[in-house]
């Protein structure tokens, strides 16, 4: 984790950061151990990698 980013935590919606192209999904964590996300259409969860997620904004969560 680096200095200036958020912590996530269980429940908390997420999406991945602007830099990363090609996902627009949003994911709620269901685990925070492993850091698992449960995207939507998705039935299972999936272990991610901290860096690669930000918190989603108000805008994102209500647009889903």
């Amino acid at each position: 984790m680096t200095k200036n980013q958020d912590i996530i935590l269980l429940g908390d919606p997420v999406v991945y950061r602007d830099d990363i192209t090609g996902f627009d999904d949003l994911g709620i964590v269901t685990e925070t151990g492993s850091l698992k996300v449960l995207w939507n259409g998705e039935d299972h969860s999936r272990t991610e990698i901290y860096e690669r997620l930000r918190l989603a904004r108000l805008d994102e969560v209500d647009a889903h």
